[in-house]
């Protein structure tokens, strides 16, 4: 019934997405169809992808979640050679083209899950076999003794990483109490297959975000009114196949199975790949290779140029599989690596430049670290909240229970609804001359996500038990929860990538551009070390994980609200410190500025 619910709600603005779509050039429309595929496909197996990993391969939490953080990470940098890969030789099409081709491979092997791991518990020596439902958000475990399975009362990790189990049962009338090691077995051909999937999907993204949104904007003529009304259309698309994979995927693997929610992911791909190149033509040559570059003739070991960039990207997948594999080094990598280019900026900063354009790029400075912090907070969601959905939150509604996953569709929702209004909000104020400064909206979104955390916090405090002793909040928590998340995104999200290009030394733009995805990407392992926090042992008592999730909750709502005050506060400073920048591309030059969705999401960051 929520499901249902939740899908009738996108009913009016597809309505209004397709009115509108026939007074735009033909080619919106293959580009709207091909991305809103893609999008299902990526966050139908986002949504998921947690909760395989620890249901299915039974990976301990951390492992899990930091595995996710290296996995995400690594999308948010494959766009910098994609996107340099396409403008270079082959051009928008083309990529779009390999892209799509490796997202169908990476997404059909995710299908291919094949048997669950096993688990025993070893005790003095005696085996017992361990058994679980394939997809249960009660994680019921079964003991099998004599053939017969038998209901676990309890299953106890006294620590974190402790291969050690207090397992309690009860037969023939009588509690019983093993402890013992337990011991998993995972196949490793479908774990091989589960590291070349991410792989894929890593380097299909790579090739395809960055370039699907450029050909939307090389379809219009310079001045053609009609191109930022053609960027929201595009937008909703995406956000359409965000909201649609996150119930029917998450439908589809509660009901059949793993890989049919996988399977639907990767089917969706396939169709946005179709339509593309079905309709490629209406493109009209705007998303061609650029003049000048030969990519047929042989230029190294027998291959021609475009081959060779084919080739870059698959050395580009192969590298995502061996780096996925030790995830936790990559994450102490990207730590050194964040401050290694963020300590080399300011040396330059303080060495290079003149006392304005210094100043600027400390204002620029100061929104991207702070854009870290908040996209930390905001990817929570895929994390520990989808985790913490299929712990406490009560999954029933109207009688009828949803899977947790399904939860993710409310930020796409949101979004179609909400950034419109927002954007006709900010006309009213521009027009009145008191929109509210980047500053000011970076510190409103980092209070609002902050707020959506208390929200949580108050939530938990009512939390009930259900009939399996699991304690359990109202599901209109973590959905307002999602909505101050959501707001807070559409306020920060279009001034990232425009104050890029505002606040950004002349020489070194491009540099800034990859050091604002960078942080993206270091959010990410931020993130995944956040959710860590959030972990309790195996089979802890509710209270005890409920306590820690409240306990996490509760300091990043307090810091997300104290750095958006400071931002606030600084704000004046702030402004005054950047205005030689901000009178140099001011608010009509839209040559200077970044691409940014008028219904308030930038191309930056669609949550790819």
């Amino acid at each position: 019934m929520f499901s249902v619910l939740l899908s009738l709600l996108a009913v009016p603005p597809l309505g209004f997405t397709m009115w509108q779509l026939r007074k735009h050039p033909k080619g919106l429309y293959i580009l709207f169809f091909a991305e809103m595929w893609e999008r299902f496909s990526y966050y139908g197996m986002r949504a998921l992808l947690i909760f395989y990993l620890t249901w299915h391969f039974l990976f301990e939490s951390s492992f899990s979640l930091t595995l996710y953080g290296a996995y995400v990470a690594l999308v948010y940098l494959g766009p910098l050679l994609g996107g340099w890969l396409a403008d270079k030789y082959i051009g928008f099409r083309k990529a779009v083209t390999f892209g799509a081709i490796l997202l169908v491979a990476g997404h059909g092997l995710m299908g291919l899950h094949g048997p669950a791991a096993t688990e025993t518990l070893n005790v003095d020596g005696t085996v017992y076999e361990l058994e679980r439902p394939e997809y249960s958000e009660a994680r019921d475990r079964f003991i099998v003794i004599d053939g017969e399975e038998i209901a676990i009362d309890s299953f106890v990790q006294p620590e974190e990483g402790s291969t050690t189990r207090t397992v309690t049962f009860t037969q023939g009338g009588e509690e019983t109490v093993l402890v013992g090691t337990l011991e998993q077995e995972r196949n490793p051909l479908f774990a091989t297959i589960l590291f070349a999937a991410l792989a894929l999907i890593v380097a299909g993204v790579g090739f395809l975000k960055p370039n699907i949104s450029t050909c939307v904007g090389a379809l219009y003529d310079q001045g053609d009114r009609r191109r930022d009304s053609g960027f929201t259309l595009y937008y909703m698309g995406i956000n359409l196949g965000s909201f649609l994979a996150g119930i029917f995927c998450a439908l589809a693997a509660a009901t059949l199975g793993w890989w049919a929610g996988f399977g639907l992911a990767a089917l969706g791909m396939l169709a946005g790949l179709l339509v593309f190149v079905w309709g490629q033509g209406w493109l009209e040559g705007r998303a061609d290779p650029p003049e000048g570059v030969d990519l047929k003739t042989p230029v190294f070991a027998g291959l021609n140029r475009e081959w060779l960039v084919y080739a870059a990207g698959l050395g580009f997948a192969l590298a995502a599989f061996f780096l996925l594999q030790i995830a936790s080094i990559m994450t102490l990598a990207m730590h050194g690596v964040f401050a290694v280019v963020t300590l080399g900026i300011i040396v330059y900063m303080l060495t290079k430049l003149e006392a304005d354009t210094r100043n600027a790029m400390i204002g620029l400075l100061i929104l991207t670290v702070s854009s870290v912090l908040f996209w930390a907070l905001f990817d929570q969601g895929p994390t520990s909240l989808n985790l913490f959905a299929a712990a406490h939150v009560d999954n029933q509604v109207g009688g009828e229970p949803f899977p947790a996953p399904v939860l993710q569709s409310a930020n796409p929702l949101y979004i179609m609804y909400f950034a419109p209004l927002i954007a006709v909000l900010w006309t009213w104020l521009g027009n009145r001359g008191i929109e509210p400064n980047s500053f000011i909206k970076f510190g409103l979104a980092m209070v609002q996500i902050g707020a959506g955390f208390f929200v949580l916090n108050l939530g938990i405090q009512t939390a009930v038990p259900d009939a399996d002793g699991a304690l359990r909040i109202s599901v209109l928590f973590i959905m307002l929860m999602y909505l101050l998340h959501t707001t807070g995104e559409i306020f920060l999200s279009p001034v990232g990538l425009s104050a890029v290009t505002k606040l950004s030394a002349k020489q070194i733009v491009g540099f800034m551009m990859g050091y604002w995805f960078l942080a993206s990407s270091y959010a990410n392992v931020i993130a995944a070390g956040i959710a860590q926090a959030t972990q309790v042992p195996e089979g802890a008592p509710a209270e005890e994980s409920l306590a820690a999730y409240n306990a996490v909750y509760l300091q990043l709502g307090g810091a997300a609200v104290g750095l958006g005050v400071v931002l606030i506060v600084l704000s004046p400073w702030l402004r005054n410190l950047t205005k030689h920048a901000e009178r140099s591309h001011g608010p009509g030059d839209k040559e200077r500025r970044a691409e940014v969705d008028p219904s308030g999401v930038s191309m930056d960051r669609t949550q790819s």
